[in-house]
């Protein structure tokens, strides 16, 4: 597999406009040393946002190749040869009824980019595509036909996997001769990476399983970029194989999102292929960790404060014990779920992977009574969450969601 560009920490320069500063404390009236401030551009939201930090900001991000080669990884070649399983064709020539699942809108698009080239291979099947919603709030789409809801009555039992978990699906997901399970492999923060197994299960689960499932976030193991040993993926896989015969088709992006890799295939074998190039785009070394560690993304990552978590763990790995987190998130859909996000979010995943009295410090554009009901602490500004902390040591994320840290020791 080609090696997309070596990983490193690496200090980039921007065009910016200094401005001098100085900082005065009130009880006794000491004047700390002038400050040199710099634009960097962070992913912000719905559209990037300048913000200006001292000029000894560090910043992390994996650099882009300067040539990048995605022969035999188009779609059309992905579908021609399979990871682990019969070319689809072959496996769509064996089904009457075929269930398409396609990742929801907190998801960047993949539906448009491989429907078009898919629908064709199943003309004269009986096609139903839904959209693996998990447990999130009803949506619609043009492209599908249904969308899934994890408390429907009629979900189908089908039992338990190794870890007790409850496993259960819509009827028209069971009765399909083949499950297509769309998706995209990216860092996810306790599945390791997403894609593979995860638009069927939690995707189409029933809400007490993905419950359960998600429980296993507090084990060690259940980690950033962890696949192989993690007890959450696992579990997935497990529920997602009680359904019946799948096929994936996920993509992998590059940092930029312009070139797009395609994996397909046995929903676990082709998923590894894909990790292995993941990792080789999002892994990034690190070799100091710093005082406080801002990090932020574009939407739908920053859509709300439930989706922006996920920016949390790339952080929790280069943070010194002690150490803020400056959350940088538009969230123009809210926050989300209170109760989920203090406790199944930060309580059950987040507080054990980070380091001892940390804290985290939210700039959005909610408003402080709502931030208040957080685990997170209130800012109006990227200044007034700098005036939080005590320290020049600062490593900025701009792109959090894409990268997986590797500290070295």
């Amino acid at each position: 597999m080609k090696n997309l560009g070596h990983t490193s920490e690496r200090l980039i320069s921007f065009h910016c406009c200094r401005l001098r500063s100085a900082k005065s404390r009130c009880e006794n009236r000491t004047v700390c040393p002038v400050q040199m401030m710099r634009h960097f551009k962070i992913g912000w939201g719905r559209h990037p946002r300048s913000i200006r930090l001292p000029e000894s900001t560090r910043i992390l991000r994996k650099a882009k190749p300067a040539r990048v080669d995605v022969s035999g990884f188009d779609l059309n070649s992905a579908l021609r040869r399979p990871v682990g399983c019969s070319p689809l064709l072959d496996l769509v020539s064996q089904a009457s009824s075929i269930v398409i699942l396609i990742p929801d809108e907190t998801r960047f698009d993949v539906a448009s980019l491989v429907l078009p080239t898919l629908i064709p291979m199943l003309d004269g099947k009986s096609v139903s595509i839904g959209i693996a919603a998990g447990k999130h709030p009803f949506q619609s789409s043009e492209l599908s036909d249904w969308c899934h809801n994890a408390s429907a009555t009629d979900l189908v039992f089908l039992g338990k996997t190794k870890r007790q978990t409850p496993v259960a699906y819509p009827e028209v997901v069971l009765k399909a001769d083949l499950r297509i399970l769309l998706g995209e492999i990216k860092p996810h923060y306790f599945a390791g990476f997403s894609g593979g197994a995860k638009t069927l299960f939690p995707g189409v689960a029933g809400a007490e399983g993905i419950w359960k499932n998600h429980r296993l976030k507090a084990e060690p193991d259940s980690q950033l970029g962890q696949v192989s040993a993690n007890p959450c993926r696992l579990d997935m896989e497990e529920a997602a194989e009680m359904a019946g015969p799948s096929y994936i088709i996920n993509l992998v992006r590059d940092i930029e999102g312009d070139s797009i890799y395609y994996i397909s295939g046995h929903t676990v074998a082709a998923h590894r292929v894909g990790v292995d190039l993941a990792r080789s785009i999002y892994e990034t070394e690190v070799t100091t960790k710093a005082d406080t560690v801002i990090v932020s993304d574009r939407t739908p990552m920053t859509m709300n404060l439930y989706q922006a978590c996920k920016l949390i763990p790339p952080a929790a790995r280069v943070l010194k014990p002690g150490g803020t987190i400056i959350l940088c998130a538009e969230c123009p859909d809210g926050l989300g779920p209170t109760t989920v996000i203090n406790e199944s979010i930060y309580r059950l995943g987040l507080r054990p992977i980070l380091p001892d009295s940390h804290k985290v410090i939210l700039v959005s554009d909610q408003p402080e009574e709502l931030v208040r009901e957080t685990f997170a602490e209130y800012a109006g500004s990227i200044d007034d969450a700098l005036s939080k902390v005590e320290t020049n040591n600062i490593l900025l994320l701009p792109y959090a969601g894409d990268m997986i840290p590797v500290p070295q020791t």
